[in-house]
């Protein structure tokens, strides 16, 4: 029973981590475009009020 349980919990590490290496980048540069674009939204909104 404890082998089983083992088994299937290094098994979902496993995927967990390929999936993370496969999509981290994508994900990474999609969060920072939105970054960038909030921040280049809030730095017009500065120059607008100087």
């Amino acid at each position: 029973m404890k082998l089983g349980k083992n088994m299937a919990l290094i098994g979902l590490g496993v995927g967990a981590t390929l999936a993370y290496q496969k999509y981290s980048k994508p994900m990474m540069k999609a969060v920072k475009k939105k970054f960038n674009k909030m921040a280049n939204k809030v730095d017009t909104k500065l120059d607008d009020m100087m």
